[in-house]
This record gives structure tokens, C-alpha cells and sequence, in this order.
């Protein structure tokens, strides 16, 4: 009996002492110093190697975790940069706060994934996004925009209201809310938007038109879709 409690007493020092010697803060710090400052001179690979050897001495150490989720992100790697964001915000949630970094990453993410009629994923980041800054103006415009594609056109109209209360010189948001609003019937009410649209940016005429052409042929892609589901249940 003693000698069990005492082969199981040593093994808990073993572990206890292989946990600290798996923690050095010291380097640490050094390394997301070294990270920081490669990632200021635009060496992205460099800097996100440095914050993943600050990760290995200290997996606890949530600014590593932020700052490589901004190097990925700044690479391309949304994905990478949501996991690392996500990570730095359990371990400490009080950098999630109106932190505008990981609002744009899930926004950017929502919005692709929107474009690929993946709703459910993208208003999931568009939610994710609101939580982390509940006043940017842009999360709640494109999740607006993916619930018009799946046919809420109320919430949608919602959002859209509030995107623009958030931010009334956005002419994307009005030419959204004028195809919502035009899909309800309400035509007087969608011309007012558009026209507010054209006399916000004048000079990128084209570009609006384009961005509307493009909504409106994901809400009928998206319909035929919804359409022969229905078909192959029924």
C-alpha cells in the first residue's frame, strides 16, 4: 500500500515537473517580440513561425494566438485566423471585445461563404461577428444580404435597417434593402433606396448595378435550389 502511494506520488512530480518545463514564458515573450517585429517589416511566414514558438513554450499565452491570427488572416488563411482568434478569446475573453480584427475575419469569411450559398455558415460568421462588435455597421449589412439570398426578406430588411442607422453612407446597404423591399411589392419604397444609393456614389453607377445583378441572381439560384429539394422529397 505505501509503496503504491509512493510509486504514484513520484509520478505525480514527474508530471508536474514535465508541465513546467512545457511552459516558458520568458521565451515566450521573446519569440512574439520577434514575431511583432517581422510581421512589421512584411515577413508574414517569418512572424507567424515566431508566434507558433511562443505558442510551444506557452499554450496558455493568448496574445501569441491573436497575433498569429492576424498574420494568417493577413496571408489569406481565414480559417487559421478564426481557430487562433478563437483560441485567444478562451483564454482571455476580454480581447473580443469590439476587437475589430476578429470581427472583420468572421465578416470576410461570412461573406464569402455567403457568395457560395453556404447561408448557414455565413450567418453563423455574421453572428459571431456582431457578438465580438455589436455596432459594425458592415456585419449586419452582409448578414442582411444572406438572409434576403435564403428568402427571409423580413429579418433581412431588419438588418439592413440597421446597418444603416449604424452607417447612413453606405450605398450598399440601400441598394440591398431597395431588392428587399422591391421583392416585398413595395416599389415607391425601393426607388426612394436606390435612388439614395445613385446620389451616395454617382461615379461607380456601374459598379452598383453589378453588385444588385449579382443579389439578384443568387436569391433565384438559391430559390431553384430550395425548388428541387423540394422536388426530390416530394
Amino acid at each position: 500500500m505505501r509503496r503504491s502511494f509512493l510509486v504514484t506520488a513520484l509520478w505525480l512530480l514527474v508530471l508536474l515537473a514535465s508541465s513546467a518545463s512545457a511552459q516558458n514564458p520568458r521565451a515566450a515573450r521573446e519569440h512574439l517580440q520577434r514575431g511583432q517585429s517581422r510581421f512589421s517589416r512584411g515577413d508574414i511566414r517569418g512572424a507567424i513561425n515566431e508566434y507558433t514558438k511562443a505558442i510551444e513554450d506557452n499554450p496558455r499565452y493568448a496574445e501569441a494566438y491573436l497575433a498569429r491570427g492576424v498574420a494568417r488572416r493577413a496571408r489569406g488563411d481565414l480559417d487559421g485566423a478564426i481557430d487562433d482568434y478563437e483560441k485567444a478569446v478562451e483564454l482571455e475573453p476580454r480581447m473580443g471585445q469590439n476587437n475589430r480584427d476578429i470581427t472583420q475575419a468572421y465578416t470576410n469569411r461570412g461573406f464569402i461563404r455567403s457568395n457560395q450559398l453556404d447561408l448557414d455558415g455565413a450567418i453563423s460568421d455574421f453572428n459571431k461577428a456582431i457578438k465580438y462588435s455589436p455596432s459594425d455597421a458592415d456585419s449586419y449589412i452582409k448578414r442582411g444580404r444572406a438572409l434576403l439570398i435564403g428568402g427571409d426578406i423580413k429579418h433581412a430588411i431588419e438588418d439592413f435597417n440597421r446597418g444603416i442607422e449604424l452607417d447612413p453612407n453606405n450605398p450598399l446597404a440601400y441598394a440591398d434593402r431597395g431588392v428587399a423591399l422591391r421583392r416585398q411589392g413595395k416599389t415607391n419604397e425601393a426607388y426612394k433606396d436606390f435612388e439614395k444609393c445613385m446620389k451616395l456614389n454617382r461615379e461607380l453607377r456601374l459598379m452598383i448595378d453589378l453588385h444588385i445583378m449579382e443579389l439578384e441572381m443568387q436569391i433565384r439560384e438559391m430559390q431553384r435550389r430550395l425548388s428541387a429539394t423540394q422536388d426530390k422529397v416530394a
